[in-house]
C-alpha cells in the first residue's frame, strides 16, 4: 500500500513510475490479491454471522481498507462493503475524521471511492465526518478537471454519483460546481470542457421536472430519469415484463414476496404454472409479468424454468421490453446472457448491480 501511496504522489508531479501500471504492475497486483485474499473470502460467507464473516479483515487498517474497498469495486457484494466501511470508520478512532483518511491516499482512487460511497448511500456519512469547508473542498475536486483525463470515466463517475445521491443540499452543491467549470471551460474556449460541463449541468438539471429540461430535444437522447409507457408498450399496448429469480435459498425466500405484493384480485391476475407464474393487471395500464420459479438451482431446475419460460413468451409472440434480475450477482451472467437485445428498462436487483452497467452497454449496443 504504502508503494502504490508513494508512486501515486510521484504519478501527481508529472513523474510515472513504470511498474505501476501494465500487466503483473504493481496495481494489477494489488487488484489482485485485494480480491482474493478479503473481498471473495467475506463475499462467500455472505450467509454466515458478520464476526465469522468479516474475521479476514480484521487485521486491516483504515488504509488497507480503503485500498481493498476501490481494487475490489468490480466483485464486492452490497453488505460486504458496508461492513468494510463500518471497520474503515472505526480503524479511524473513537472521533474520527475521514479528510485525513484521504491525505493518508495522497487522494489515490478518491473519485472511485466517492462514486462507490454514493452507489452504496454511505456518502453522506463519508463527508459528515471531516469539517464542512474540507468535504466542499473535497466534492469541487470531485468535479475539476473531467476535460483533462483521456476517457470519460471520471465524467460518467460523477454523474453515477449525483444520481444516487439523496442529500439535496448536497446535490445543489455538485450542481454549482459544475456550473462554475463549465463557465471556466467557456472562458478559456476550453472545447472539451464546455461539451462535459454543459452536459453533465443539463443531465442533472433534467433530473427535476420543474426545470422542463428536454434531454431528446437538447441532445437526441431519451430522458434518463423517466421513460414513456408508450416506449415500453408492445404493438397491442401491453408492457411485458419477465423476472428472473434463482433456486437459492434467498431466491426461494423472497419468491412468495414478490408474488403476494400482486395479491390484490381487483388489481392483479395471478396464473400458478409449473415452472412459472404469470401476473396480469387488470385496470389502467396493460402490464404482464412473467416470473420463473425459484426451483432448485443445484439441481439447475431454475435454469430449465427459465428456458421453458422463454421458449412460451417467443412461442406467444411475447417479447419483454423491461428485464429484472433477482438474486446475487454471480447469477447475473446468466440472466444477461439470455435478455433480449432490445429491452428498454433493465432492473439489476442484486448486489453492487450498478457495476455491471458496461456489460449490459455492450449488449445492448
Amino acid at each position: 500500500m504504502q508503494t502504490e501511496i508513494g508512486y501515486y504522489k510521484r504519478l501527481q508531479n508529472a513523474d510515472t513510475p513504470i511498474a505501476m501500471f501494465g500487466a503483473n504492475g504493481l496495481r494489477e497486483t494489488l487488484a489482485k490479491k485485494a480480491n482474493q485474499h478479503f473481498v471473495k473470502i467475506i463475499n462467500d460467507l455472505h450467509e454466515k454471522p458478520e464476526q465469522v464473516r468479516m474475521k479476514a479483515v480484521e487485521p486491516l487498517s483504515s488504509v488497507d481498507l480503503y485500498y481493498m474497498i476501490v481494487l475490489g469495486e468490480a466483485e464486492i457484494y452490497t453488505s460486504s462493503y458496508k461492513h468494510s466501511f463500518t471497520r474503515l470508520l472505526q480503524r479511524l478512532g473513537k472521533t474520527p475524521k475521514t479528510d485525513s483518511l484521504l491525505q493518508l491516499v495522497n487522494y489515490d482512487y478518491f473519485k472511485r471511492f466517492i462514486k462507490m460511497a454514493a452507489n452504496f448511500n454511505r456518502l453522506d456519512t463519508f463527508l459528515k465526518l471531516m469539517p464542512v469547508s474540507k468535504s466542499e473542498q473535497i466534492m469541487h475536486r470531485f468535479v475539476d478537471n473531467l476535460d483533462k483525463t483521456k476517457d470519460l470515466e471520471d465524467a460518467v463517475d460523477v454523474a453515477d454519483s449525483y444520481s444516487s445521491i439523496n442529500n439535496k443540499k448536497l446535490q445543489q452543491t455538485i450542481l454549482q460546481y459544475v456550473k462554475e467549470n463549465e463557465i471556466a471551460a467557456n472562458t478559456i474556449e476550453n472545447a472539451r470542457g464546455k461539451v462535459i460541463y454543459n452536459l453533465l449541468k443539463t443531465i442533472f438539471l433534467s433530473a427535476d421536472s420543474t426545470n422542463k429540461i428536454n434531454l431528446t430535444a437538447e441532445y437526441g437522447i431519451p430522458s434518463i430519469y423517466t421513460v414513456d409507457n408508450k416506449q415500453i408498450a408492445d404493438d397491442s399496448g401491453r408492457i411485458i415484463e419477465q423476472v428472473f429469480f434463482y433456486g437459492d435459498d434467498d431466491g426461494k425466500k423472497f419468491f412468495p414476496a414478490f408474488v403476494n405484493s400482486f395479491a390484490d384480485k381487483k388489481l392483479w391476475q395471478i396464473t400458478p404454472k409449473a415452472e412459472w407464474v404469470e401476473i396480469k393487471s387488470l385496470q389502467g395500464q396493460k402490464v404482464w409479468i412473467f416470473v420463473n420459479r425459484p426451483l432448485e438451482s443445484d439441481k439447475n431446475l431454475d435454469d430449465t424454468a427459465q428456458y421453458h419460460l422463454i421458449s412460451y413468451m417467443a412461442q406467444q409472440g411475447l417479447v419483454p421490453s423491461v428485464i429484472v434480475h433477482r438474486g446475487h450477482s454471480y447469477w447475473l451472467e446468466r440472466t444477461l446472457k439470455r435478455m433480449p437485445d432490445d429491452v428498454k428498462i433493465i432492473v439489476l436487483g442484486s448486489c453492487g448491480g450498478y457495476k455491471n452497467l458496461s456489460q449490459i452497454f455492450k449488449k445492448q449496443f
